[in-house]
């Protein structure tokens, strides 16, 4: 009985060729396709603990402020919003501006919740704490700059980011 020789036929060649070839291109994209879907989930990832933990904050500040008895109040510091103004400059990525964002809540867990009117006699006090501090994120250390700051029922902080070598 006798095999027929494969490797001499250039159809056979071409078509041993052609399968290796589309395994290959084939398994390029879907490990394309996985990082893909790997990266928006750990983006959403991220966003969602951040906002738990937003969410745990404020919830801790007003169970705090109902023990006190703050019912008269007229109005107060609900939420704290991060904008970052040269991000896109830096090409810093959406997990360092996290981090930041929760570094920044982080130092003003205290304003939540608090009189308006308190909270904008110490505008200065906030600017000195924000930018005081040094952020390290991932082995970087960053320095923030305040460039706005609207004090409102939603407390708006427009920050410059500084790399510090």
């Amino acid at each position: 009985m006798h095999f027929p020789a494969y490797h001499k036929n250039k159809e056979w060649r071409r078509f041993f060729a052609g399968l290796v070839l589309g395994a290959i291109i084939g398994y390029s994209f879907f490990i394309y396709v996985h990082g893909q879907l790997q990266q928006k989930y750990t983006e959403e990832h991220i966003e969602m603990t951040a906002q738990l933990s937003e969410w745990e904050a404020k919830y801790e500040t007003l169970l705090n402020n109902q023990d006190q008895g703050s019912k008269g109040k007229p109005m107060s510091v609900k939420e704290i919003s991060v904008v970052f103004t040269n991000a896109k400059k830096l090409e810093i990525d959406l997990l360092t501006q996290h981090q930041l964002n929760a570094l920044v809540k982080d130092q003003l867990v205290t304003v939540s919740g608090k009189d308006i009117s308190i909270v904008a006699d110490q505008v200065d006090l906030i600017i000195s704490t924000i930018e005081n501090k040094n952020y390290v994120v991932d082995d970087f250390t960053y320095e923030l700059k305040v460039t706005r700051l609207i004090v409102s029922e939603t407390m708006n902080l427009h920050l410059e980011i500084k790399l510090k070598r």
